[in-house]
Order: structure tokens, then sequence, then C-alpha cells
């Protein structure tokens, strides 16, 4: 086990060098996540010093560093980025297979969920997720990503997107049509837009002043809600224009399983991040018809502790298996 403890504190080292080349490149020196990774990285480091000695009772040293080669090519780092998260989050994992004390599980565990939030983070920004390649899941008859190179929350709350206060109609647009395409994996060079407008709600109340931009396709329309004095998205929106009806709708259990797994499929390591509030289940019928659920997911920080304060709600349409409505708090 101290050999684990050894190698896992040299990748997490050499994940600090890494971290710093991204930083020092133009390209990516504005990537503000660059830097909240770097200082949780260094204090994970700490913690793991600090398991090593309340476990064997004695000093953790690393004499040696493997070398580790920056690549020109920003690809081959990302990946090389990634690699070293996955490669650290085994060991973690190894260490709590080998490790039967609670307060060290504990500890473990909120590492291991640290750098499962940075494998999100650093899939959404890396070169290779603007993959246009799309699938349909013919289980699930939900069109899903192949690259599901994002996180979740990264994407609502991101803070390195530059706009002006108060938001013009360019940022509005554009943050609209990108939301579109993550969550609801459309294109629109496929679908063209044949209307589009923008409305501002609560414009004399900066508290609660809000944009709404409205998309309409020859098939769908689509709605997005932004927060004007932080540029957060709080609520997407899509509905088809000409229903496609099953036979039958689904029931609640197998529409909870769909939405699982639109999640699970999209967010991938995110995912482990939401937790299914079982006391909320909001349904809609008409003329006895259930026509969709919604659901209320809430959102896991860094120790794996509930933040009743963040999560969101999602909605599918139970005869044509559509996500229709995500909304956040």
């Amino acid at each position: 086990m101290k050999n684990i403890f050894f190698t896992l504190v040299q990748k997490c080292i050499c994940l600090d060098f890494l971290i710093n080349a991204f930083m020092n490149s133009n390209y990516y020196k504005s990537l503000n996540f660059l830097n909240s990774i770097k200082s949780e990285n260094l204090r994970n480091i700490k913690f793991l010093c600090y398991l090593y000695e309340y476990s064997f009772n004695d000093n953790l040293i690393i004499n040696n560093i493997n070398s580790l080669k920056i690549s020109k090519c920003i690809e081959e780092n990302f990946e090389e980025l990634l690699q070293l998260n996955l490669s650290i989050l085994s060991d973690l994992n190894s260490l709590k297979k080998l490790n039967s004390d609670t307060y060290s599980l504990n500890l473990l565990n909120a590492l291991s969920y640290s750098y499962f939030n940075f494998i999100s983070s650093i899939q959404y920004f890396s070169p290779s997720s603007n993959s246009g390649n799309l699938m349909y899941n013919e289980d699930t008859i939900l069109k899903t990503s192949t690259q599901n190179n994002i996180r979740f929350f990264n994407f609502i709350d991101d803070s390195t997107f530059e706009h002006t206060i108060p938001l013009d109609f360019d940022f509005v647009r554009q943050r609209s049509l990108e939301s579109i395409n993550i969550f609801f994996n459309f294109d629109f060079n496929d679908d063209a837009i044949i209307d589009e407008y923008f409305e501002i709600f609560f414009d004399n109340n900066d508290k609660y002043k809000f944009y709404q931009y409205f998309i309409k396709t020859q098939n769908k329309i689509f709605k997005v809600r932004i927060l004007d004095h932080t540029g957060k998205i709080f609520y997407i929106y899509q509905s088809l224009l000409y229903d496609i009806k099953s036979s039958a709708p689904i029931s609640k259990e197998e529409s909870k399983t769909l939405i699982n797994k639109y999640l699970e499929e999209k967010f991938q390591l995110e995912f482990y991040n939401f937790t299914l509030d079982k006391d909320y289940i909001n349904t809609t019928t008409y003329n006895g018809t259930t026509e969709s659920y919604t659901f209320k997911y809430n959102y896991k920080d860094n120790a794996g502790k509930v933040n009743f304060n963040k999560g969101f709600y999602i909605t599918i349409n139970t005869l044509n298996l559509n996500i229709e409505e995500i909304s956040l708090f």
C-alpha cells in the first residue's frame, strides 16, 4: 500500500507540472478552471501526505519524479492530462480496497470526487469535444453524443465565458445555440432556423432580470433562459412541432430509467454527482393520459455531500420519449 501512495503523489505532482504548462500557454491561460484544479490538486497532495502519516506513522518522502513530456500538440497534452487524472482515480480506488478505516475511507472518497470533477472539466474544454459525430441509441430512442465531453454544471455556471453587463444580444444568442446543441444534440445545419426572437423579463429589477431566447425550426421549438447579472443558464426547453407518439405512454419507472440513461450517457462521470430525490415526482396528464413526468435531482459537492440548494428538474415526454425541459436551481 505504501508504493501506491508513492506513485499516487508522484502522479499528482506531474499533474501540477502539466497544468502549469497549460496556464503558461497563451491559448489556455484565460481558463479559470485550471487555477481551481491546480489549487485543489495541491491541497489533495497535502491530504495524501497527511493520510500516509496517519496510516503508517511516518512521513511520505518523494525522492524521484518521473519525467513528463510536454507536447507541442495541444490535443496530446489534453489527453495526457485526462490520462493522469484517470490513473490517479484508479490508484485512489486501489487504496480504498486496501483500507478499512472509516476516517481514511471518507477522505479517499472525497479525493475521488475531486478527481472525478477534474476529469469532467477537462473533457468539457478538450479540443476533441466539438465533434459532431452523433448516433441514435436504439434501446432508449434518445439522441446521444458519442463524445459526451461536458460537465453539467460547468457549462451552466462557467465564469470563463466573457460577457458584457448587461448581456448583449449576440452573447445570449450564442449561449442559447451552444446550450441547445450540448443538451439536446441539435444540429442547426440539418434543421435550419426559420424564426427566432429575444425577450427580456423583469427589466426593472436587476436581481431577477433574465433573457429568454426563442428559436423555431421546421421540426422543433426551443426556449433558453439566461440570468442577466451572471450570464448563467437556468432553464432550457425543447418541443416537437409535430408530435410523434408511441403506442402508449411509458410508465414512471421506465421514464426514470430513460432519464438516468440520458444523464449517464450525456454527462458520463458527472452523472455520479447527481442524486435523485425519491420523494419528488410531478405528473402532467391530459384527458386521462399521462403526458410527462418531472424528476428532481440534487447535486453532490466534492466531499460527496448532497447540496439541497443546487440541482435541477428534468422532464420527459412519455409519448414521444423526448427530454423536454431542464430547470436548474
